[in-house]
């Protein structure tokens, strides 16, 4: 429980890391603007990972065979697209609603619930609570490009 607990904790920390490097970063022009690095977070927060853990949960409960899935993220160029426009104010203000959605989620779910699992191409055999590090770990490749 104080794992799950601790990490729920970090996937708001590490958001709140996110929006400060945000707003320090000296972007150059080049590549994603900091709005659209974090839109790009939203995005996989609430097409990817939310998604998955509500697959594997219900699979779980259901008694189905367990998921299989695979990297995917949302287009790049439909991200730029999406996020180019949207200030850095906005961004921070739905990067940390998404996590406020994430975590809610996450602590709703019943303590069996935490270790329903899928078959990743990537990472082999994971469970909802497994999943947390991948998730900042990628929040980390973020953060480490606004630096």
């Amino acid at each position: 429980m104080a794992t799950f607990q601790i990490q729920i904790a970090a996937l708001i920390e590490s958001a709140e890391s996110i929006c400060i490097e945000a707003e320090k970063s000296n972007w150059n022009g080049q590549g994603w603007s900091p709005s659209i690095i974090l839109g790009h977070i939203v995005d996989v927060d609430t097409e990817v990972w939310m998604p998955r853990f509500e697959m594997m949960r219900n699979a779980m409960n259901q008694k189905a065979p367990i998921p299989l899935l695979s990297w995917w993220e949302p287009d790049a160029q439909a991200t730029a697209k999406k996020y180019g426009k949207v200030s850095l104010e906005a961004a921070k203000v739905n990067l940390r609603s998404s996590r406020q959605a994430m975590k809610n989620y996450l602590e709703s779910l019943k303590v069996e619930e935490r270790s329903a699992m899928a078959e990743h191409k990537t990472f082999g055999a994971i469970t909802i609570e497994s999943m947390l590090q991948v998730i900042l770990d990628h929040d980390q490749e973020h953060r480490a490009s606004l630096i």
